[in-house]
């Protein structure tokens, strides 16, 4: 019976707070884009609210000279190449109607291998 002697006896007892306890836990806070922060910037500077920045759609292109102006060229390349990738699919996109899309799924899953078919392995 000795290799029992040692043997603990009771619930088990942690150090710190209760592991059902959700308050200890911190949520990290979020990294806002330049583009956000400088959005929150142009707003207080101008002192309207939301509302007035939608009801004004030609200031649009007066905040996004400012915010062009601040990004790195690197930062304004990438965001040219994004536009004009986007274009194109739009461009490509319009180009086909729903009939032909369907039509050339359908021939793309037909050029498929049947992957449920049990090869041949043997004779017979």
């Amino acid at each position: 019976m000795s290799a029992y002697d040692n043997v603990v006896i009771g619930k088990l007892k942690l150090k710190g707070k209760d592991l059902n306890v959700k308050g200890g836990i911190k949520k990290k806070k979020t990294k806002h884009s330049k583009l956000y922060e400088y959005d929150q910037t142009l707003q207080a500077s101008k002192g309207g609210d939301a509302i007035d920045r939608f009801e004004n759609d030609g200031d649009d292109d007066i905040g996004k000279a400012g915010v062009f102006d601040q990004m790195t060229p690197a930062e304004r390349r990438y965001l040219e190449q994004a536009e004009r990738l986007q274009a194109q699919r739009l461009a490509q996109m319009a180009k086909k109607s729903h009939r032909d899309r369907v039509q050339e799924f359908n021939q793309y899953l037909a050029n498929l291998s049947e992957h449920y078919d049990i090869p041949k392995v043997g004779p017979g």
